[in-house]
């Protein structure tokens, strides 16, 4: 008997189990097995529109502009090897004040010799004011042999240039000063 009433009750349970999974078999049966790859959905890339955008206008080109000098032509500034070297290269005739810090004579100079500087603004001029105690090789190539002097040089490369004037050792004038910034010797 217990035959017959387990034969009914695997049935049953089995009619029951495929009620359950009726609709889970029938989404297996549509799935590819498992031993196959899935299909991949590709899409197109959805193009991107680009706006033409219109070329640059760039504005008709006038002068070049003027190179920058390591030196202001018409003025005096510190002495620097590049800047003078510079500005012999370009022509100038250049005036080097020897002068040192613990000279009175080149601090009552100094006032009198910037105004002749701005007072001329002479583009073909450009002053150094060298350190005496510094720039000895400076000193030696002109014959400096004292401070609050005053030499104008001229030549294409520092190591050709030539003394063509001198002013001082001593007290100078602005006038004076003026005269050898003007004086083309």
């Amino acid at each position: 008997m217990t035959k017959f009433f387990s034969l009914p009750l695997a049935v049953s349970a089995l009619v029951l189990l495929s009620a359950c999974q009726g609709p889970l078999s029938r989404q297996t049966q549509d799935a590819p097995p498992r031993n196959e790859p899935t299909p991949q959905v590709t899409q197109e890339p959805t193009p991107t529109v680009v706006a033409e955008q219109e070329p640059v206008q760039t504005p008709p080109s006038q002068k070049p502009a003027p190179t920058q000098r390591s030196y202001k032509a018409g003025a005096i500034q510190q002495y620097s090897p590049a800047a003078y070297a510079e500005a012999l290269a370009d022509g100038k005739d250049v005036i080097i004040d020897f002068h040192a810090s613990w000279c009175p004579i080149c601090a009552a100079n100094a006032p009198g010799i910037r105004a002749a500087f701005e007072s001329t603004a002479n583009p073909n001029v450009v002053g150094f004011i060298a350190d005496y105690d510094i720039e000895t090789a400076l000193e030696n190539q002109f014959g400096v042999s004292s401070q609050s002097t005053l030499v104008k040089v001229r030549g294409g490369e520092p190591k050709n240039a030539v003394k063509v004037g001198t002013i001082g050792p001593g007290p100078i004038t602005q006038q004076q000063m003026e005269v050898f910034i003007q004086a083309s010797q």
